[in-house]
């Protein structure tokens, strides 16, 4: 910050321009950063932390997007002090809580600060270099924290076991000091952790930059949903104490009212008319195989025997596998390609819905069915489904996408044999509820169809039903629109369509993000939330009473 002032009750910050990338566009594109290159970054952003933790602030959001490479040098600024904080040992004034899923320890989510330091600092940085050495995104620090607690393992495998072979041993070993889930058990200053990151003969810090680390405002790739109130920073007035400031972030609310009763107003977009969208390329069938499809098997012995390997080049759409845990029902969909998204002039479009653009998917077992409160129960042992106390076939809801992934790890635990379980991803889900088509609904363009083939608001009577109750789409697959919204494994980002306009390949959405996906309305949507390509948004952590989910298992080569 290169000025700070007050004018007409309000604080204003005068900042460097600063020209560059993000380290989140630059791994997109590199992927994983060499270790060389690493420490070639690394001192002048441990000098500028240690700068601000020597004036007693934590800046408590480093994350790739907030790092930005300099484009005439190479060297890095740390962006974004909108939600850096004085620490407030022994004080009664609280901090907002502000999460950066991933990058955030569990101290983060504690909104008194009273175990929040320079070690925060520390876990978000390392953070940041997991992802530099192993192209993923850290696992969020609640469910690693749960896990401990239950004494389980890690859901997050080390770096040091992640990129093993790649960086030298001491150098992943610092790594996972820093993300150490307990906040006594990393280092506990830049001093302290430097030497471990950085080699031993580094304990003092060399100023490779000409100048310190410079803030910058960015805004975040994910746009808040229509749904939800959207995320405001305002200047606000400067405390009376010289060395403190504020600023204001509106946090994400829970899935609350997010299923429309009118259409969405479209949003504004150019005058110029795209050139027809193309008809979807067709799809390869493989050859039919004269074996029998299993049939519903009897209850799950305690230790199942793994099935006999079907190749997938031998399989035809349709195909059932069985899991073994919970008798959950799966149907092969080949890969193939479609068109996804919504045209312009379609009734109750939005913008986030365009352009049009071609995927190509590859072949996956899809559940026939959303998960039911029946086999939630058998996974996870309780349930706070508000409809299916009583109704073992209705679909499970108040379940938040984090739960989702606790229930997938105690699914692939109980099936053994390492099942790829997961949810789909938005492509994948808008692939199989297409089936084959390009009609604004599963079942065709007219609205006034939706009755039979979807609970929605106009025929669910104000709750879930049995899941099977309608129709299945023309690929096999039952309630992908009506009874639950279905959670999907993406990041939501408003302009990723425009991103993938030459078309893509088993996309995974966006990088990163603040908001998650769920698709196909609910038994409370208006008829408009149940088109395929009707994208909705929502906090990871929320849950509703018309919110579940359905798995998809990739194409493991374990069986089916």
């Amino acid at each position: 910050m290169m000025s700070f002032f007050e004018s007409a009750n309000t604080a204003y910050m005068v900042m460097e321009f600063a020209e560059g990338e993000g380290l989140d566009s630059y791994l997109k594109r590199r992927k994983i950063l060499p270790e060389v290159e690493l420490k070639k970054l690394l001192p002048p952003l441990l000098s500028g932390i240690e700068t601000l933790h020597k004036k007693n602030i934590i800046h408590r959001d480093i994350k790739p997007p907030n790092i930005l490479i300099r484009k005439e040098d190479n060297s890095p600024v740390i962006l974004d002090f909108g939600s850096a904080r004085q620490s407030l040992p022994n004080s009664g004034e609280q901090m907002t809580s502000l999460l950066s899923l991933g990058y955030s320890p569990f101290e983060q989510y504690e909104s008194s600060g009273n175990r929040q330091g320079p070690w925060s600092d520390i876990y978000a940085m390392a953070g940041v270099l997991y992802h530099c050495v192993t192209g993923r995104k850290p696992v969020d620090a609640a469910l690693r924290i749960s896990a401990k607690l239950r004494s389980e393992a890690d859901p997050m495998p080390s770096a040091e076991e992640a990129a093993k072979g790649r960086f030298s041993p001491g150098f992943l070993k610092a790594i996972d000091r820093g993300l150490e889930v307990m906040e006594t058990d990393r280092p506990q200053s830049i001093a302290a952790w430097r030497p471990l990151i950085m080699g031993p003969d580094s304990g003092v810090a060399e100023p490779t930059t000409r100048r310190p680390v410079r803030s910058a405002e960015t805004s975040s790739d994910s746009a808040p949903s229509d749904t939800q109130p959207r995320t405001s920073r305002k200047p606000a007035p400067p405390k009376k104490k010289k060395s403190s400031w504020r600023s204001f972030i509106s946090s994400i609310n829970e899935f609350g009212a997010q299923d429309e009763e009118k259409p969405a107003a479209k949003a504004p977009e150019p005058a110029a008319a795209p050139a027809p969208e193309p008809a979807p390329a067709p799809e390869p069938e493989p050859a039919p195989e004269p074996e029998a499809k299993p049939a519903a098997a009897a209850p799950a012995a305690a230790t199942p025997a793994p099935e006999p390997v079907k190749e997938a080049k031998d399989r035809q759409r349709g195909d059932v596998w069985i899991e073994p845990a919970t008798r959950m029902e799966f149907l092969w969909m080949p890969g193939g390609r479609f068109w996804m998204g919504s045209p312009r002039g379609v009734p109750g479009r939005r913008a986030d819905e365009g352009p049009v653009h071609q995927v190509e998917i590859a072949g996956l077992w899809v559940a026939k069915y959303p998960v039911t409160w029946q086999r939630w129960y058998a996974v996870m042992g309780n349930t706070t489904s508000q409809f299916s106390q009583t109704k073992a076939e209705c679909p499970v809801e108040k379940v938040s996408w984090e739960d989702t992934q606790q229930f997938i790890r105690n699914l692939i635990r109980m099936a053994g044999q390492n099942y790829r379980f997961r949810l789909p991803t938005e492509a994948e889900w808008e692939y199989v509820a297409r089936a084959g088509t390009q009609t604004v609904f599963p079942f065709g363009d007219n609205p006034t169809m939706a009755p039979e083939h979807a609970w929605f608001a106009q025929n669910s009577n104000g709750h879930t039903h049995p899941v099977g109750g309608k129709p299945p789409n023309p690929w096999g697959l039952h309630d992908l629109v009506g009874n639950v919204w279905e959670w999907v494994e993406d990041w939501y980002n408003e302009s990723y369509y425009e991103k993938c306009a030459k078309g893509v390949r088993n996309p995974r959405g966006a990088a990163y993000g603040e908001i998650r996906l769920c698709r196909g309305g609910s038994w409370r949507s208006h008829v408009n939330a149940c088109r395929v390509a009707h994208r909705n948004r929502v906090a990871a952590q929320a849950q509703s009473d018309a919110l579940g989910f359905r798995l998809v298992r990739e194409d493991d080569g374990l069986g089916g």
